[in-house]
Formats: C-alpha cells, structure tokens, sequence
C-alpha cells in the first residue's frame, strides 16, 4: 500500500509529521527524501511536535549529522546531504540512532542507496508548486505497514490525495 497527501502550507506539512509521530513507537524508522526545500525538515518538525518535542528544536541537521533529542520518546534527526558512501555513514555513527527505545528521522535518505535497514517507511516530498506539496508514502517491511495504516487513519480526508 502506498499513500500520498498533499499539503498546501508548511504548517499542513507539520500537521502530517505530528500525526505521523503521535502513531510512531520506539524502533520506527522513517526516510524523507525530495529536492533541496521540499518540505523534510518542516515533516521531521511536525514529527518531532508528535512526539512531544518542541518543533523550535528541530534544525535542519546538515552541519550536526545526527542530532538526539528527547520527548515521549527518543528522536534521533540525521542528515545524509553531505555523506558519499557508507564509509561516511560509519564513521558518523549512523548505525548507532537505530534503537529500539528511539525513533529515526532521515533526511536525504535517497543519497546513500541500501544504507536504510528495514522495516522502514519512505516519504518522498515532491513540490507541486511554490505553497502545494506532495507526500508520498511507501511502507518497506510489515512494520512500516502497519504504521502506515495507523497513521493513515488519523488523517483528515482534505490531506489525502489517493490510494495506490
């Protein structure tokens, strides 16, 4: 199953993230991916605002590569934009903001092909036009699946575009 929404404001944007991040449990992963100024950090903002951190905390992480923050549950916030291969991912400590008390947010998720391990949920930001936003989301593995189906069911009907 594959979801996508659409978003017509940076606040709509966060108001998917904060549904998404009140339907997140320790272990979920999720993977933004989508141009420069698609709209990931102002998703991992709305995320963070679900679990119960505040969004002003919430940066775009390209100069700290993995930022830890703490609400109802650990955040973990990584940016792969400046990272070639999974040599760099290694040496970032990458592997260690996968934990099973903790969910992970990763931007430019795209960059390094395979370095997510699975069960991990996409989300593909793609600008319509300057306000207009699409999200959309693909499951990778059971888990992401049913985070998807819980999350898709919080979500007020004007934001969802289609189902495929």
């Amino acid at each position: 199953m594959k979801e996508i929404l659409r978003s017509s404001s940076e606040e709509e944007t966060r108001l998917i993230g904060e549904r998404l991040g009140l339907s997140m449990a320790g272990g979920d992963i999720i993977a933004l991916a989508g141009r420069l100024g698609a709209g990931k950090t102002s998703l991992a903002k709305g995320i963070a605002r679900g679990l119960g951190i505040k969004q002003e905390d919430v940066v775009s992480p390209t100069y700290t590569l993995i930022h830890e923050m703490t609400g109802t549950l650990k955040l973990f916030h990584v940016d792969l934009y400046r990272l070639k291969d999974m040599d760099d991912l290694e040496n970032i400590g990458f592997y260690d903001a996968f934990d099973e008390s903790a969910v992970t947010v990763i931007e430019w998720a795209d960059r390094i092909p395979g370095a997510i391990p699975e069960p991990y949920l996409m989300a593909g930001l793609q600008c319509v036009d300057e306000q207009i936003r699409e999200i959309s989301m693909e499951p990778h593995g059971a888990r992401s699946e049913r985070l998807l189906e819980k999350f898709v069911k919080g979500i007020p009907s004007h934001l969802k575009r289609n189902r495929t």
